[in-house]
Order: structure tokens, then sequence, then C-alpha cells
């Protein structure tokens, strides 16, 4: 029997083409920023209608100390694609007050900060040190003030706080709240990585 070339069936050709099989999957944005779907206007609807309904739902989440609030989370299954949204309205889910992705993110700022990079390296990316929390208690490795370099907030601008996460062990005294340089010796010697991302209005 001879097969005839898929040409020949033009109805089931286009049929083909226009089966939701062969659709282009919807692309996720990569870029964490202040604009687009995490626009200060944003709202729950408005993410739903970004990312599709299947891929955002309403989730408790904690903010430290114990405490949680209720936040719509894009992407709660898949670590490298998760996003947690929490409300300055959090009754109706509008305006957003903080926008953060975790370990094993994918996600990265405008400027090119990722999950996973060196303290030192954020650094260069800034321009100049910044100071940050010391380690051991709730808000751990939180930056404080990027000392008007090139990550502080524009005006106008939410601003970009990250939590380093220490990864070696030192004899070096930085533990507790208190500020230290990013550039001190004690804290580079802790080889601090990025645990955490947030962009904050």
């Amino acid at each position: 029997m001879r097969f005839r070339h898929p040409a020949a069936f033009p109805l089931l050709a286009t049929m083909l083409l226009a089966s939701p099989a062969h659709a282009a999957p919807r692309e996720t944005p990569h870029i964490l920023e202040c604009s687009g779907p995490f626009a200060r206007n944003a709202t729950h609807q408005s993410i739903v209608k970004t990312f599709g309904a299947g891929n955002v739902t309403v989730q408790k989440v904690g903010i430290g100390e114990g405490e949680t609030v209720t936040a719509s989370v894009i992407f709660p299954r898949d670590k490298a694609r998760r996003v947690e949204v929490l409300w300055i309205d959090e009754k109706r889910r509008r305006k957003p007050s903080e926008i953060r992705v975790g370990p094993g993110s994918r996600w990265r700022t405008a400027q090119g900060v990722t999950v996973g990079m060196p303290l030192a390296d954020v650094e260069t990316i800034n321009g100049k040190p910044f100071q940050v929390y010391g380690f051991g208690w709730d808000y751990a490795g939180t930056t404080l003030d990027w000392q008007e370099g090139a990550l502080a907030a524009k005006s106008g601008h939410c601003a970009l706080q990250l939590r380093f996460d220490q990864t070696a062990q030192t004899d070096a005294d930085i533990v507790g709240e208190r500020s230290f340089s990013s550039d001190d010796k004690g804290m580079r010697s802790a080889k601090p990585v990025v645990e955490e991302m947030s962009l904050r209005f």
C-alpha cells in the first residue's frame, strides 16, 4: 500500500496545525522586575490572566518570626518558576507589597542578580559595597542598604532586597542583628550566596 504525502490531504493538514496539542506553550517571563505582571497596579486577577488559572494558587506564606500572610503563588510546585506575591490589600489581593522567589529559582533581576550568586558578585553588580545583616536569626543575611549603588531603588521604583545564606563555617563574629559591609573579611569568609530575592513596593 502506498502512502500519500500529507500535503495531499489539505483539510487534515490544516486540522493538525490548528490542534491545541501543536500550539506553542505559554512562555514564562524570566526577569523579576517592577513592571509587566509585577507592576504596582497588579492584582491577583491580572496575574492569573498572565500565567494561567491552573498555574496560580492562593496560599499562606511565612514572613518571619512565625507570622504568615495570604499570597498569590505562581507555579507553586515548581521551585525554578515559583513566585510569591504578597499584597498590600490582602483581602482583595491587589497592590503588591512584595514579590519574592527562593532557593532553586531561575528568575533573575533586570541587573542580572540570581539565586545562588556569591556575595562578591552581587557587590560587583552594585558597583560598591553594601550593608547586610549578620547570620543566626530570623532576618539573617538580609540586605539593608545598597549605599546608592546600581542596585539601589530609583525614584518611584520598588526596592530590591536579597537574603544571603552562609555556606562556609567561619570563626568570624558575624552573627546577630548587626549590620556588616559586604566587603567585611569575616562576612566574606562565610561565603554567602543569594538564597532569596524580593522586590518591595
